[in-house]
């Protein structure tokens, strides 16, 4: 495949804004898992700072010439950059860390789904965004779907349900996500994906940096290995690269409110992450969520017709 065909790939990607975000969402399935299985080894803050270090790694010698041209932009829109980088590259990483420390998979799963609600809430107080039944109707479906996976098809489950400290942390983090997500509209810079996060990642080290260190001193040494070393790797690049871009991208071309639903699928694709990785199985309730979330999100995104 030459150049102009990998070119010519790219670009077809990148102008399908929900291919991209489910992408995001599988991408984030697993994030979730090896934060979970990395949760003796490093406390929050450090795990944080070590994920972005291995996408800044990365990405300041793809972007630094390109950051250092933009300088009068990073300025101009500095403001908005740094709510940005507080509420989606250091709070929103920080607080679900500490948050899985505690919580179960199951709670933290149920709690993801809060996004699209939080999100729909700002973006109707702040953007004006207008409430469509058929919006409802699909958020709602997919709700249920996301619900029934993570309940493992019994509701007795969710009755049942005892909610831990950390269920606070990772509510707290994903009412940062949803704001970082409605900000991103709020964007009227030229910067590129990956200049913008590069730029977003560096600003969030100033106060992420000296938190881990006293993380490091006082509360909990790092403890490393292989194993994490690969869990770290796919981290920085794939939930902290890749993810960022995918979802910057689906969030300008589809709206904040319509690309926040794709967090249902996160349910889903981490049931089929669990059989691959844990030897956990696909159970018909996987299919019966899967009948719901896939419609819902159909009827949330899809557009209306002119002559309706």
């Amino acid at each position: 495949m030459t150049r102009a065909d990998l070119l010519g790939t790219w670009q077809r990607l990148y102008a399908k804004p929900y291919l991209l975000l489910t992408l995001t969402t599988l991408f984030w399935a697993g994030n979730w898992v090896f934060a979970r299985a990395l949760r003796d080894d490093f406390g929050p803050l450090t795990l944080s700072l070590l994920r972005w270090c291995v996408a800044l790694a990365i990405l300041v010698p793809l972007c630094a010439a390109t950051l250092w041209r933009e300088r009068a932009t990073l300025r101009e829109h500095w403001k908005l950059f740094t709510w940005l980088s507080l509420t989606g590259t250091g709070a929103y990483n920080a607080l679900s860390f500490k948050g899985l420390q505690t919580t179960t998979a199951l709670n933290g799963t149920l709690l993801n789904t809060l996004i699209p609600i939080i999100t729909m809430l700002l973006s109707l107080a702040f953007l004006n965004e207008r409430l469509q039944a058929r919006r409802m109707a699909g958020m709602a479906l997919g709700l249920i779907g996301a619900a029934w996976i993570a309940a493992q098809g019994d509701w007795q489950r969710l009755v049942t349900l005892q909610f831990v400290p950390g269920d606070l942390w990772v509510a707290a983090g994903m009412t940062s996500w949803a704001i970082y997500t409605m900000l991103l509209k709020q964007r009227r810079d030229h910067l590129s994906q990956l200049t913008l996060l590069t730029a977003l990642a560096l600003i969030g080290l100033i106060p992420l940096l000296p938190m881990a260190l006293w993380e490091i001193a006082m509360v909990q040494t790092p403890r490393f290995s292989m194993d994490g070393a690969w869990m770290l790797l796919y981290m920085g690049l794939f939930p902290s690269i890749v993810c960022y871009v995918f979802w910057n991208r689906g969030v300008e071309l589809a709206g904040a409110p319509r690309a926040s639903l794709f967090v249902y699928l996160i349910p889903l694709f981490g049931a089929v992450l669990s059989s691959w990785w844990l030897a956990e199985y696909l159970q018909s309730y996987h299919l019966a969520g899967t009948a719901l979330i896939i419609p819902g999100l159909i009827l949330a995104t899809r557009k209306p017709s002119r002559a309706s």
